[in-house]
């Protein structure tokens, strides 16, 4: 009861109440719960002291692996150690597989790097045909638009993601929605056929789930918005289905407004990445799939420009 009334003062942003109420508990999840929620509002000098209680109980924990890897920043060896410490734990660990493949960089092995972050063998860009039924390719994606554009969930800028004048769902798709329902189907497919189709050695491949999670949402950027570099830890697989993309007035000959940008790094990993650095025009339609530990990052769509977008994880479970 303590656990569920925990979460669920999170969920209304009484952050200090949720906290109280997981304070001083033996149980395994408190010290997990309040050190991700503490993660989650930016304030990493309070989960210093909740380190060891989480490693105890969650040795390949994504947000202890981001508390150790700041305080390893300029020592690429250390956090290579780190990094191979939680992949001992767990193999797949999107963070540790995100967090080595920037070691290796900063170490001068591009090619371990490269070979490690496998964007020219993991990324899929492909067309994902709309679902019978709906009138054809465009009928069936302005109804998705019209869709989440009337979800009730919608909300700019949520605490611990990577949104900036965003808008992000909170549930999706809505209850009643016939489009975005149809849409999570052929998503499904496409990444069933994505998993079957994997094979080698690498970690990636390895760590395909048996079973798993899937959990979309929506997102909505006009003018300034955009995503800042990010990737998805403790996650598998990460996608993206591009519904929308126009300008109040359309420019034949110019890009499609609010592109993806696929394994940047950041000024802190203070390298240039040694894979190569993939941008991708969101033309309605398509679908992205890419490991969950790869960096990515949007341009905003400028003013007068509209991209609507439904992303989803993939994520191992039981």
């Amino acid at each position: 009861m303590h656990e569920e009334l925990a979460h669920a003062l999170a969920r209304l942003g009484e952050v200090e109440a949720a906290l109280a109420c997981a304070g001083g508990r033996q149980a395994a999840w408190a010290p997990v719960f309040a050190f991700s929620l503490l993660a989650r509002h930016g304030r990493r000098s309070e989960t210093v002291a909740l380190e060891a209680a989480v490693a105890a109980v969650r040795p390949a924990d994504p947000n202890l692996l981001e508390s150790r890897a700041k305080r390893t920043h300029g020592d690429p060896r250390a956090l290579l150690r780190l990094c191979e410490e939680v992949l001992g734990h767990d193999p797949g660990s999107a963070h540790a597989l995100h967090h080595k493949a920037v070691a290796l960089a900063q170490l001068g092995r591009s090619d371990e790097a490269a070979e490690l972050m496998g964007l020219d063998r993991f990324l899929k860009i492909a067309p994902l045909p709309a679902p019978p039924g709906f009138g054809g390719e465009e009928a069936f994606r302005e109804a998705v638009r019209a869709e989440i554009l009337a979800n009730p969930s919608l909300h700019p800028d949520p605490v611990g993601h990577a949104t900036r004048s965003g808008l992000r769902t909170r549930h999706f798709p809505a209850a009643g929605d016939r489009a975005a329902t149809a849409l999570m189907e052929a998503i499904r497919t496409a990444v069933a056929a994505y998993a079957d189709a994997l094979s080698g050695d690498h970690p990636f491949v390895r760590s395909r789930p048996d079973r798993a999670t899937f959990t979309p949402w929506a997102l909505l950027f006009r003018g300034s918005g955009h995503q800042v570099s990010h990737h998805h830890p403790g996650c598998w697989l990460t996608g993206v289905y591009y519904v929308s993309a126009r300008r109040d007035i359309p420019r034949p000959d110019s890009p499609l407004p609010g592109m993806i940008r696929l394994g940047g790094l950041s000024d802190r990993a203070d390298v240039a990445p040694p894979w190569p650095v993939i941008e991708v025009e969101p033309v309605p339609g398509t679908l992205l799939l890419f490991p969950s530990f790869v960096p990515h990052e949007t341009v905003p769509p400028g003013e007068g420009a509209e991209r609507i977008s439904v992303a989803f994880d993939v994520a191992a479970t039981g």
